[in-house]
């Protein structure tokens, strides 16, 4: 099947195509069947009003001469309009009139006669026989076996009377044999149009109107799909470039409609594409440079030992090895980010006290804060319910804000935790704050990403490589809840940690 046949424009078009010409049939038919039954109605009162004055015309021409003299011309001028041959018949079966008998023009070749009594005053004198011309109204009455023989013994008849006259000058038989009597006054009828005629007219003209209506709406069914399906062609085009690399791609937009959201959508797709694209660049060259400075001192070291410049004594031993340990350190958060957010990282859930766990990884910080005189305090009650969750990773997250905090505050300043039932009592909430320098407006929504430092110098003294948080707000949202914080400038940071009772919504 070519491309083309596979496109979305060209199978809206065929669809709404193939809907079209349903409509058109539909309504032709129905067009066309009312158009007959109308019609074959106006045709049956047509015949029967041509009959009728037929009838008419035959008895007042009877009642006039009293008798049948006067009847031929009657019928010649009924004969002329309607396109009928008319031929009567008295009560004894003997011919009276036959229209076509002096009627210069062929006989009509119908397959049989229609049979009508002639009544004059009520009584009937005989009978008609009338032959119709294709596509003619046909007047009411039986069909009749008077057929061929009619015309031919007729016109046999006629030439052995008359052999010398043009057929246009013979004279109608008679039956009295007598003088032809003056000819009744011209019949007042108008000619009609054929109705097979009108009905092909109308034909014709539905179905050149159904093929110029057909051609309009498959015109403007291409019109429309192409301009609906132009914001399609624009995100294909679009969506092409992406996948070959270029992020930077957007498409028009317009809210409001499907395809409008769905540019919406596209374009949001391709900016995070383009920030994660970003972050990945980002995050590469922070790892390259977490990794090089340690390995660097490292090297350094070593080979400064292996050119005899040092001796491989316990400070230097020392000193290798806590960049060795930095380095180990950072790899293993790498480790542990890339679990947590590949959603590999599995948990070991039990039911455990909260708030002593808090404690507990507090305190661990208390000789750091009495060395450097800050006040740490912990309000952690022992009437709280048990909690689901991984100890060792809550110990983690409580351990990486309390350091934080302490490594932020000044010396002799205070370092509050506090743990306490969420206002539904559905969830604790553990808070840890501090008096230090704070955080501005602008750090304050990158403070979770990794490797991100408010102290852009990436001084170790006070921050680690710029992963603990990044971690801490991984951790947290695996056991269910989440973290926020807030902070002035100057006066100090609080960090607030959510963790429901009931663990996170399915066991890792």
């Amino acid at each position: 099947m070519p491309s083309w046949a596979r496109s979305l424009q060209f199978r809206l078009t065929l669809g709404f195509t193939l809907i079209l010409a349903g409509a058109l049939l539909s309504v032709s038919a129905f067009a066309y069947a009312t158009t007959e039954q109308k019609i074959e109605s106006f045709s049956e009162e047509i015949s029967l009003a041509r009959a009728e004055r037929l009838d008419q015309v035959v008895s007042d021409s009877y009642n006039e001469f009293e008798g049948w003299d006067g009847v031929q011309d009657a019928l010649e001028q009924v004969s002329r309009l309607y396109d009928w041959r008319i031929v009567i018949e008295d009560e004894g079966g003997l011919i009276v009139g036959d229209s076509h008998s002096a009627f210069n023009r062929n006989p009509v070749l119908s397959p049989y006669f229609l049979r009508r009594p002639v009544v004059v005053g009520g009584i009937q004198m005989g009978n008609f026989f009338i032959e119709t011309g294709e596509g003619f109204v046909a007047p009411p009455g039986d069909r009749s076996a008077f057929i061929r023989e009619l015309g031919i013994r007729e016109l046999e008849r006629n030439q052995s009377v008359q052999p010398d006259k043009p057929r246009d000058q013979q004279a109608p038989p008679r039956r009295n044999g007598g003088d032809r009597p003056p000819p009744p006054p011209e019949i007042d009828l108008a000619t009609e149009p054929q109705l097979s005629e009108l009905a092909s007219s109308f034909n014709r003209s539905l179905l050149w109107s159904g093929i110029a209506a057909a051609a309009a709406g498959i015109g403007m069914v291409t019109f429309t799909t192409r301009r609906a399906l132009a914001p399609v062609h624009q995100l294909s085009v679009a969506a092409a470039g992406v996948a070959q690399g270029d992020l930077s791609q957007r498409v028009e937009a317009s809210p409001g409609s499907e395809l409008g959201d769905l540019s919406i959508a596209f374009n949001d797709m391709a900016s995070a594409l383009e920030d994660a694209e970003a972050e990945r660049r980002r995050l590469v060259a922070d790892i390259a440079h977490e990794l090089r400075s340690p390995l660097t001192n490292i090297q350094g070291y070593l080979e400064a030992i292996k050119d005899g410049v040092l001796e491989a004594d316990d400070k230097t031993i020392d000193t290798i090895y806590s960049q060795t340990k930095h380095l180990g350190a950072l790899v293993e958060d790498l480790r542990l980010l890339a679990l947590v957010e590949a959603g590999s990282l599995r948990l070991e859930l039990i039911d455990a006290d909260l708030a002593d766990l808090v404690r507990g990884a507090t305190e661990a910080f208390r000789p750091r804060a009495v060395d450097r005189e800050i006040t740490l305090d912990v309000d952690a009650p022992d009437n709280m319910p048990d909690a689901r969750l991984d100890p060792t990773r809550i110990r983690q997250v409580v351990s990486n804000l309390v350091e934080n905090a302490i490594t932020h505050t000044p010396d002799g300043g205070r370092v509050t935790v506090n743990v306490e039932p969420s206002a539904h009592d559905d969830a604790a909430n553990v808070t840890v704050s501090d008096t230090g320098t704070g955080i501005s407006a602008d750090d304050l929504p990158h403070v979770f990403d990794r490797f991100y430092r408010v102290d852009p110098s990436r001084n170790r003294v006070t921050g680690g490589a710029g992963l603990g948080l990044t971690i801490v707000k991984r951790l947290v949202e695996v056991h269910g809840g989440r973290i926020g914080v807030s902070s002035v400038p100057g006066s100090g940071t609080t960090f607030t940690v959510r963790i429901p009772f009931s663990g996170p919504m399915s066991d890792a």
